[in-house]
């Protein structure tokens, strides 16, 4: 396949999307020029840049930077993901544990510059093991595709390892222990950027008690624990847009703005 064929096929899944957001118009209100050269096989092409330890966004907006990082526990010893996943495999004393069907760790590939982290396993992912799968699955792949990425590209995990009960609210017990968890996991997979889907783990991550519709759309600067700032933004989870359609323009934007992110090379931290 020719860059020149790539592109179009990359072209052609951006304007179905669009379309499927409820897009009408070909103009915006302001102007949304991309990066002069960029295109959707650029975004996942190349080495990915080094996180950057900066306090403050590039955007111009105030880091958010976390002030719960994993003090439960220090998993500092878990040096690789399989130690990740094997302690996790390991925690008798998580109730989800003993409920749930499968433990969901991740999908697609560890060391991609994007690692996107939904909300808690649904019926599907609990049976499969497998982060975003059936339909929410299914409508994040063409968002993903939509700018040029698929699961080869990405990172995805879950907020908590495994599905509650009746799909019910996790306690509070069980996420103050999972989260180092989930921490040691950005920490260990070393994204760059990370995207936040559903609003139980954007309160969480960026420390907020705004619901999802304010959360959204905006890159936070957070240290997941390790002092690296990794910019960070909400946006909403497919399962939500699937019931709320009218919300699909928002997601758009989203996706808008981490394209360009992400065609934006980050700044490498000077030695």
């Amino acid at each position: 396949m020719t860059p020149q064929q790539f592109n179009q096929q990359q072209l052609l899944a951006m304007l179905a999307w669009q379309v499927a957001m409820g897009a009408d118009e070909a103009v915006l209100d302001t102007p949304a020029d991309e990066p002069a050269g960029s295109s959707p096989a650029d975004v996942i092409s190349g080495a990915r840049p080094q996180a950057k330890t900066a306090t403050t966004m590039a955007d111009g907006l105030p880091a958010t930077a976390s002030d719960h990082p994993p003090s439960q526990k220090t998993l500092d010893h878990l040096t690789s993901l399989a130690d990740l996943a094997a302690a996790l495999e390991q925690l008798e004393a998580c109730p989800l544990k003993h409920t749930a069907s499968a433990m969901c760790f991740a999908d697609g590939n560890a060391g991609a510059r994007l690692m996107i982290i939904g909300e808690v396993p649904g019926r599907d992912e609990d049976r499969l093991g497998v982060p975003f799968v059936g339909a929410a699955g299914q409508f994040l792949d063409r968002m993903m595709a939509s700018i040029g990425l698929d699961r080869s590209g990405v990172y995805l995990t879950n907020f908590l390892p495994w599905r509650p009960p009746g799909n019910r609210t996790p306690t509070a017990e069980e996420t103050d222990m999972l989260l180092p968890f989930l921490f040691r996991h950005v920490q260990l997979a070393n994204p760059e950027l990370v995207l936040v889907l559903g609003g139980a783990p954007a309160k969480v991550i960026l420390n907020k008690g705004d619901n999802i519709l304010k959360l959204r759309g905006r890159w936070h600067d957070i240290d997941y624990g390790d002092g690296i700032m990794r910019p960070t933004m909400a946006s909403l989870h497919p399962s939500y847009l699937t019931r709320s359609p009218a919300q699909k323009r928002l997601a758009f934007d989203d996706w808008l703005g981490l394209y360009r992110r992400l065609a934006t090379p980050a700044p490498t931290t000077l030695a």
